[in-house]
């Protein structure tokens, strides 16, 4: 299961996973057409959800799909994410819940309804996305952001019981990626931030992606209860 499937990150993570013979659930909020191409392509071996997370109704919809199947959920990838850019002298109460509804509360859900499962059956593989954004503090628009995505950072301690049976849990902070979001952000923005990443530019979607389903794979066999960067060296 894949959430934030409609992001570059996202859809790069499907299209792996795809490509390695899995069978995928790809959670979106706004179907893509490149989505929609793969579920042409893969047919059955694509399932395609729609769940807005800011939707209280919607989070437990899925929550209820999960329950029904969660025998057969091997690994998790959580990617769903927002960010709103407002100067940290506007943020509100508003702002926050809606940051962590998106960002923070479906993940802990749904690793909570698997981890247990996933021990049963003595093997899962839960990777979170983060950002790199939070070992900076979070920049002066993204305050938000960064704050709900460090808060995906508390691994819960229960997951040391889970590695026993062969579950392991993993966070990704992700740095700056070539993505729709970063293009409109625009050029000199992005060759600016360029400038203070060590490699000299950012990441491509599809290298995030093979780090993540790497960790989310039988390949990984020994790696859990870590926070890794792939940031290029930031």
């Amino acid at each position: 299961m894949i959430t934030g499937a409609s992001s570059d990150i996202g859809l790069e993570c499907v299209k792996t996973s795809l490509l390695e013979g899995q069978d995928v659930c790809a959670v979106f909020r706004k179907k893509t057409d490149a989505l929609s191409k793969l579920k042409e392509t893969f047919k059955e071996r694509l399932e395609l959800l729609k769940a807005d997370f800011i939707e209280k109704d919607q989070i437990e919809n899925l929550l209820d799909k999960i329950s029904s199947r969660e025998k057969t959920i091997d690994s998790y990838i959580g990617l769903a994410a927002m960010r709103d850019d407002i100067n940290y002298e506007d943020i509100c109460y508003d702002d926050l819940m809606k940051h962590f509804k998106v960002n923070v509360i479906p993940n802990t859900l749904i690793v909570k309804a698997l981890g247990p499962a996933m021990s049963q059956k003595k093997w899962g593989r839960i990777v979170i996305g983060g950002s790199i954004g939070v070992k900076f503090g979070g920049g002066a628009s993204s305050y938000s952001y960064s704050l709900t995505k460090y808060t995906n950072e508390l691994i819960p301690s229960i997951a040391k019981k889970w590695a026993k049976y062969n579950v392991l849990y993993n966070i990704v902070r992700i740095g700056v990626t070539d993505t729709r979001r970063i293009r409109n952000d625009g050029k000199i923005k992005l060759e600016k931030r360029a400038k203070i990443i060590p490699m000299g530019r950012p990441a491509s979607p599809t290298e995030i992606a093979n780090f993540i389903c790497w960790l989310a794979s039988y390949q990984n066999t020994y790696i859990t209860g870590e926070t890794l960067s792939i940031a290029g060296g930031e």
